[in-house]
C-alpha cells in the first residue's frame, strides 16, 4: 500500500513529536486482553470490546516508557470520553491514571442527558422509527433516525428530499437536549421513459411487462424494489437492478434504467433419488424459451423409477395479460406400480395460473384423463385448483418459516355414471429454538367425496412412503384386498417431526424423525394407526443437499420390510 501526504506547509515539532511517539508506540504492541475493561474504573455503562480494541495504550508491551504510556494514555481517555458523549453522557470527563507504569481511567459520567422535545417538519404519512421524548440522547441512535427520515421521504418518491435544518439544542440546567428536523422534501418525482440494458435474447419491451413499471407512476423505493423482485423471479433473468437517472431528470420527472442479466434460452436439468420401495429414480426437465422471443416457451419432462414412470409436455404463454399470470396446455403420461395402486394414465388440459411471489401460485386447469386399471376403462373431465403458499428462509435447507400445498378436483365420469371430489392438503413448519436445533413438524389430510358410483382407485385416498409415513412402502396402508394389495380409503391423515442437529453446519447434519398415518374408509368407522422412526444425515454437496435416510416401521406387518432407506438429492424437506 501507498500513501501520499501533500501538505503546504512544515510538520511543526508539536505534530512531529506526536508522530515520533505514535510510530514508537505501534512498535511495542499486543492484542488486548480480556481483563482489559477493569481498567475504565466508574463507568456507568458497560465498556464494549469494540471500545478496547480502539485504545492504543492496552496493546503496549511491558517496559515501553512511563511516556509513551503517559501520552497513550491521554490520547485513550479521548476515545473513551467520546464513546461516553455517544451513549449519552454528554458531561462525561475521564482522567488518566498511571500507576506501576499500567495506564487506568477514572470516569466522572455525570447524569445522563434525555430527549426532551423533538420537532419534524412536514410530516411524513410513512412510518419512520424516531427516537421519543424522555429516551436517553445516544449520538447513534440520533444519526440512524436522521438517516431513516431523510431516506423515507426519498423512499416516498421525493427523490431530492434533504434536511434544511437538523440541530441538537441542549440545556445544561436540565440535562435534556431538543432535536429540530426541518425537511425539504422537493419535487414528487414521477417516472419519465424507462430504458433497458443488457436485453439481447429476449425484447426491451418484455423487461418493462414484467417489472410492471410504467410511465407516469411516482418513483417510490417499494414500487422500484417489487419490479427488481419480479425480474429476478422470471426464470428468464438472473437478476435485474432498477435506477433512477436523477442526471437526465426534466422537471419531476426522471427516466430510469433497467439492467438486466439475462438466463440462457435453454436450460437442462435432472433429479435423483433411491428409496428401498420405488429403488432408483431418476428424473429429466428440459425448457426452452426461445419461441417468439421470450413470449412461449415449452418444457418437456420426464421421470422414471421402479413404482413410477412418465413423461409429459407443457406450452406455456408466460407474460398474458400481465407477468404474474400465465396460460397454457399440459399433457402427461403416467404408468403407476406400487404396493396400493397399479393402472395408465393419459391426462392435461388447458390451465390458467397466477404466481405469487417466492414461488407460490394458483393454478385451475380443466383436467381431462383417461384411465386404465384392472381392466376397469375410466374417462373423466372436469376443474382442478392447485395452491402453494411458502414463507421460508435458509434456501435449500430452510431454517425458519412454512409451507403449505392444497389441490382439489371434481372429475365427472364421461364413459359412464360417476363424480367425486377429491382433496388433499398438506403444510410443514420449521422452527429453530436454539441455534444448534431445527424443528420442523408436517401434517397433511386427504378426503374423497363419493357423489355418484362407486370411487375408483384413481382417486382413494393412500399413505405410506418418504411423502407421508416413511418405513412402510408406497400406498401400501389402510386396507388390503384379496390380492395382497392396498385398496385405498375415502379419508387419510399422517403427521411427522424432523429435529435436526446444527442445521446450519458446514459438512452435514445429523437429524432423528418420526411418522405416524392412517387411512379408513368412512367417518366413525375405526382405523389402526402406524407409527414409524428412524435417523439420517443432510450433506452439503457441490451439487445441493444430500439427504440419507433409514426408517423403521414401528407397527411392522407381513408385508412390511424391516427398514425403508431413502436418498434425496435437493429439496430435502
Amino acid at each position: 500500500m501507498h500513501i501520499c501526504s501533500h501538505v503546504n506547509k512544515p510538520l511543526s515539532a508539536g505534530t512531529l513529536l506526536r508522530l515520533v511517539l505514535l510510530a514508537g508506540a505501534l512498535l511495542f504492541c499486543l492484542p488486548a486482553q480480556a481483563n482489559d475493561a477493569s481498567r475504565i474504573v466508574d463507568s456507568p455503562v458497560a465498556i464494549p470490546e469494540a471500545l478496547l480494541k480502539q485504545m492504543d495504550t492496552l496493546r503496549l508491551k511491558p517496559g515501553v516508557g512511563t511516556g509513551v504510556v503517559r501520552y497513550m494514555a491521554m490520547q485513550d481517555a479521548t476515545v473513551i470520553r467520546q464513546w461516553l458523549r455517544s451513549e449519552g453522557y454528554l458531561d462525561a470527563e475521564v482522567t488518566p491514571l498511571l500507576e506501576a507504569d499500567e495506564a487506568r481511567w477514572r470516569v466522572d459520567a455525570g447524569a445522563m442527558w434525555r430527549i426532551r422535545h423533538i420537532e419534524v417538519s412536514p410530516v411524513l404519512s410513512a412510518r419512520v422509527a424516531l427516537p421519543h421524548t424522555g429516551d436517553a440522547f445516544r449520538s447513534e441512535t440520533y444519526e440512524q433516525a436522521k438517516s431513516a427520515l431523510r431516506w423515507a421521504w426519498r423512499d416516498a418518491g421525493y427523490l431530492q428530499a434533504d434536511f434544511a435544518k437538523a440541530v441538537v439544542i441542549p440545556d445544561k440546567q436540565s440535562r435534556e437536549v431538543d432535536i429540530i428536523w426541518h425537511v425539504t422534501p422537493g419535487p414528487l418525482f414521477f417516472i419519465a421513459s424507462i430504458g433497458v440494458e443488457g436485453a439481447e435474447q429476449y425484447t426491451a419491451d418484455l423487461v418493462v411487462r414484467i417489472s410492471q413499471l410504467k410511465a407516469g407512476q411516482i418513483v417510490t423505493q417499494q414500487r422500484l424494489q417489487d419490479a427488481m423482485q419480479h425480474l429476478s423471479e422470471d426464470s428468464r433473468y438472473l437478476h435485474a437492478m432498477i435506477v433512477p437517472q436523477m442526471q437526465e431528470a426534466v422537471g419531476n420527472r426522471v427516466p430510469l434504467r433497467i439492467t438486466v442479466s439475462e438466463a440462457g434460452w435453454r436450460k437442462l436439468s435432472g433429479d435423483v433419488g433411491y428409496s428401498t420401495d420405488a429403488g432408483l429414480g431418476l428424473g429429466a426437465n428440459w425448457v426452452d424459451r426461445s419461441l417468439l422471443q421470450g413470449k412461449i416457451e415449452y418444457a418437456l419432462r420426464a421421470q422414471t423409477s421402479r413404482t413410477t414412470s412418465g413423461a409429459g409436455a407443457t406450452l406455456t404463454l408466460p407474460t398474458w395479460p400481465v407477468y404474474d399470470q400465465q396460460v397454457g396446455v399440459n399433457v402427461d403420461y403416467l404408468r403407476k406400480s406400487t404396493d396400493g395402486r397399479l393402472y395408465d394414465s393419459l391426462g392435461g388440459g388447458p390451465f390458467w395460473q397466477w404466481n405469487f411471489r417466492r414461488k407460490d401460485y394458483l393454478r385451475l386447469t380443466l383436467q381431462a384423463e383417461n384411465v386404465r386399471e384392472a381392466g376397469v376403462h375410466l374417462l373423466t373431465l372436469g376443474p382442478r385448483a392447485d395452491v402453494r403458499f411458502s414463507h421460508e428462509q435458509g434456501g435449500l435447507v430452510p431454517v425458519r418459516g412454512w409451507r403449505l400445498n392444497m389441490s382439489a378436483g371434481l372429475p365427472l365420469r364421461v364413459n359412464s355414471a360417476g363424480l367425486w371430489a377429491v382433496f388433499d392438503l398438506s403444510g410443514r413448519y420449521f422452527y429453530r429454538p436454539v441455534d444448534w436445533l431445527l424443528l420442523s413438524p408436517r401434517a397433511g389430510y386427504g378426503r374423497t367425496l363419493n357423489l355418484q358410483g362407486v370411487v375408483p382407485k384413481t382417486y382413494r385416498q393412500f399413505a405410506g412412503g418418504a411423502a407421508s409415513a416413511r418405513g412402510y412402502a408406497l400406498d401400501s396402508l389402510g386396507p388390503v384386498g384379496t390380492d395382497g394389495l392396498a385398496t385405498g380409503g375415502l379419508m387419510k391423515t399422517y403427521g411427522g417431526v424432523d429435529l435436526v442437529l446444527m442445521p446450519e453446519a458446514e459438512l452435514f447434519s445429523p437429524l432423528l424423525f418420526a411418522d405416524a398415518a392412517k387411512v379408513w374408509q368412512a367417518i366413525g368407522r375405526a382405523a389402526a394407526t402406524v407409527l414409524s422412526a428412524g435417523f439420517g444425515v443432510i450433506m452439503r454437496t457441490p451439487a445441493g443437499p444430500l439427504r440419507l435416510d433409514l426408517a423403521l416401521p414401528l407397527n411392522r406387518r407381513a408385508q412390511d420390510k424391516r427398514f425403508q432407506f431413502y436418498l434425496t438429492l435437493g429439496d430435502v424437506f
